[in-house]
């Protein structure tokens, strides 16, 4: 396995809640730094790695 190969993460589902709207979001990885975040109903979000670290905002959900 090559270095790049090993460096990019596996295409997991990670799911989101956006606290402000009540929102769930399930995140498929993009790039080294953001995601796109698809709701259960509704048009695709993007946010950077950096706006889904404000737990003020978004909240991991297990």
């Amino acid at each position: 396995m090559s270095e790049t190969q090993r460096a990019q993460p596996i295409n997991a589902q990670l799911l989101y809640l956006h606290r402000l709207s009540g929102v769930r979001y399930s995140a498929t990885f993009e790039s080294a730094s953001s995601y796109a975040l698809t709701p259960i109903h509704g048009a695709v979000r993007h946010a950077s790695v950096k706006e889904l670290a404000n737990a003020e905002v978004w909240q991991l959900l297990p």
